[in-house]
């Protein structure tokens, strides 16, 4: 309502202002010689709109004698009448309601949500397959959980050295189909969000070789492969850094992240028991180098971090005694090539080392589109060896992985689509039979284009999965808690398979 007055009241003032000038301008014009006619015409097109040039002459007109209004001659009264013209007019106004609108940051909307719905063929809820000695699964029609993360930036300052400075904020919520520990009730009613980003940031700063400074608590380091939504790297926390400065060969980010909210790791107290502790902080140092040219369609990525702890004497209670747990170096590289069979080609190899913790791992993936890219293929495969032991006195206990599978996603006809999946999951314990899990996938899905990446997609789905009889009795099997424990157990008992179905919706944006 403000805005429709004010545009009203602009455009009452207007015609009024070339009115009254052009009946100035005929008064005047009586007394006046050509020259002084010129000039005065000229104050009027001014008062008729300050920011319009002078109007040309008019062309003398087609018929018989000069008119009234066109006569340029000495002393003819009303040389002319000045009107405003309706572009001059809705220039004014635009200038004016520009001015009158408020100013604020920029604020950008993005983020990611998926919900899943199901039930097992044998009766009862759905219930994801998953091995517990292994990194992760496929993903497709195996997600027994939900994710909401709406993110805000707001760009609060953008300064003339083209330098943009904001806030970043993303509230979240995570949450799997079984209930907490300890019997909370609420969990299936409640929406527990929490702060899962808010940091600070100062972009394109041309001091930082046009990288980013930021600040505060976010989702860092974070390499992921989509398949079986995994992290190759990930270092969230809380921490400060500048990344993605410009050195000429790559783009080089650092960081130091801890989380001083947090006392998860715990020593012995007095009598043994387990105590929370402000003497043992944990903290981590990374940096990385990407973009690093290689090729005409291929680029290297490097990264490196330490993670080490900060101790000191417990002041208050000298049973306590305060072992400094050991430091842990990280190296890893990464390289990407394009147009390879119709796609992009990634390998990468990664070493976590310390002296009771040894861990690599290598991986490849190849991600291909064809017939105009409204059919897909994700195929992937990766090998993690891991070695730990409890001290330097003690013997290593070992456990490798093995995956492979793949997905193919095409168009049937307009936004309907038909995905299969398929993977394998090997683990192989250095004593006992290994564990081995086979887990399928058909779905149909409606998706908002025409490509497998348009989203949102809805995606109804069946899954099967197939376990050998050590993937049931071994601590890294089906059956062993950390992926969907005893709750498999539940629905399948002494299975060595079982199906479920349901539908999904996911999208990012």
């Amino acid at each position: 309502m403000r805005s429709d007055r004010l545009r009203g009241c602009l455009v009452i003032t207007a015609l009024f202002a070339g009115t009254s000038s052009a009946s100035a301008q005929v008064k005047s014009d009586e007394k006046t010689d050509k020259k002084t006619d010129d000039k005065a015409k000229a104050t009027v097109v001014a008062q008729a709109d300050p920011q319009a040039e002078p109007a040309p002459p008019a062309e003398p007109s087609p018929q018989t004698g000069p008119s009234p209004q066109t006569d340029m001659s000495p002393g003819a009264p009303g040389a002319r009448t000045m009107t405003v013209t309706e572009d001059q007019l809705r220039k004014m106004i635009d200038e004016q309601m520009a001015k009158s609108k408020p100013k604020g940051p920029a604020l950008e909307f993005s983020g990611y949500a998926r919900g899943t719905v199901g039930l097992s063929v044998q009766g009862g809820k759905q219930v994801c397959f998953g091995l517990a000695g292994a990194d992760t699964k496929f993903r497709l029609g195996n997600e027994c959980d939900y994710v909401i993360e709406p993110q805000f930036t707001a760009r609060i300052v953008n300064r003339e050295d083209k330098s943009s400075w904001g806030v970043v904020v993303m509230p979240g919520l995570y949450r799997t189909f079984q209930g907490p520990p300890g019997g909370d009730n609420s969990f299936f009613s409640n929406i527990p969000a929490e702060f899962r980003q808010i940091y600070f940031f100062g972009e394109g700063v041309p001091q930082l070789l046009n990288g980013r400074g930021w600040g505060g608590r976010r989702y860092y380091d974070r390499l992921h492969l989509n398949i079986n939504d995994q992290f190759l790297e990930i270092e969230d926390g809380d921490g400060a850094g500048i990344e993605d400065m410009n050195v000429g060969v790559g783009k080089v980010s650092v960081a130091f992240l801890m989380n001083p909210n947090s006392e998860a790791s715990q020593v012995a107290g007095a009598g043994g028991a387990p105590i929370a502790t402000a003497n043992l902080a944990p903290f981590k140092l990374t940096a990385r180098i990407t973009d690093i040219q290689t090729a005409k369609e291929g680029s290297l990525q490097i990264w490196a971090g330490l993670y080490s702890y900060s101790t000191s004497k417990d002041q208050q209670d000298p049973a306590v005694v305060i072992s400094k747990p050991d430091t842990l170096f990280r190296f890893a590289a990464y390289h990407t090539l394009g147009k390879i069979l119709g796609g992009t080609n990634f390998v990468g190899a990664k070493v976590d080392a310390g002296s009771n913790h040894l861990q690599w791992r290598a991986v490849v993936q190849e991600q291909m589109a064809f017939n105009n890219e409204h059919t897909s293929a994700d195929l992937v495969a990766e090998y993690r060896s891991n070695k730990n032991r409890a001290d330097s006195d003690s013997p290593w206990i070992k456990n490798d992985w093995f995956s492979f599978g793949g997905r193919v996603d095409t168009q049937i006809s307009g936004p309907f689509r038909f995905l299969l999946e398929a993977g394998i999951d090997r683990v192989m314990p250095e004593t006992g039979d290994a564990p081995q899990l086979i887990k399928t996938t058909a779905a149909f899905a409606l998706n908002a284009g025409e490509t497998a990446g348009n989203v949102p997609s809805f995606r109804l789905f069946y899954t099967h999965g197939f376990w050998n009889d050590a993937a049931k009795t071994s601590d890294l099997g089906v059956y062993a808690q950390g992926q969907s424990g005893t709750r498999l157990q539940q629905i399948y008992g002494d299975a060595n398979n079982g199906g479920a179905f349901g539908i999904q919706a996911e999208a990012w944006w």
